[in-house]
């Protein structure tokens, strides 16, 4: 029997994971919009210009919340879901443009939570050239903080939970943002060397994208 045989041509995986998302992410949605602190963070953002700022093919907000509506999909905690929400306050190590500056910490600190801004300024100030070749492997100090230039190995829980916001939000990068019918190359070999130190949800929902890639 041919091994490929009934097997999902990557453009079909693809398209079926991200309708599953999609419809997923509109029952999240339904769920959370109203919800508090949620509601708070939507809100700071919006007064501090995110749904004002061009990105892919809508606005930054746009970005922010598709990227927390993955990881509330994928079963994420509150902490990282709204991390996800936030991750860009501070401009990333890929996207410069920032909404607040780092004398400004307190203030996500008060509207989220001090422990949604400790992730937050974790993701932001990783230093991707650095960090990203070490993660997999057994470095000592495996993050570089770009804007102190300290480096350090953050606890196992941190590592997960970066990896999980980083995984969200170059999946909507990659492939919802610009309506992708693939997944592109680059996504799935970061996959492939974040998937150990990924959470358990999140490597069984990538897991069959980088099988019918991998083929």
């Amino acid at each position: 029997m041919d091994a490929s045989a009934g097997a999902k041509e990557p453009g079909t995986a693809v398209e079926s994971q991200v309708k599953n998302q999609k419809q997923s992410d509109s029952r999240v949605a339904s769920n959370v919009r109203d919800e508090g602190p949620r509601e708070r963070v939507a809100e700071f953002l919006h007064t501090h210009g995110a749904d004002e700022i061009a990105h892919l093919d809508g606005s930054l907000f746009d970005h922010l919340e598709r990227t927390e509506l993955l990881l509330r999909g994928w079963g994420s905690t509150e902490t990282v879901s709204l991390a996800g929400l936030c991750h860009a306050v501070y401009g990333t190590d890929g996207f410069p443009t920032a909404l607040l500056t780092l004398e400004e910490r307190n203030v996500v600190s008060e509207v989220a939570g001090s422990d949604v801004e400790a992730l937050v300024y974790l993701y932001a100030s990783c230093d991707r050239g650095y960090a990203y070749a070490r993660l997999s492997g057994s470095a000592q100090r495996p993050f570089k903080d770009r804007f102190t230039g300290r480096t350090f190995k953050p606890t196992q829980a941190e590592l997960r939970d970066f990896v999980d916001i980083t995984l969200a939000n170059e999946f909507d990068v990659g492939i919802v943002g610009p309506k992708a019918n693939e997944p592109p190359k680059w996504l799935m070999a970061m996959f492939r060397h974040f998937q150990t130190l990924a959470s358990g949800p999140v490597r069984d929902w990538f897991e069959p994208l980088v099988s019918t890639t991998c083929r």
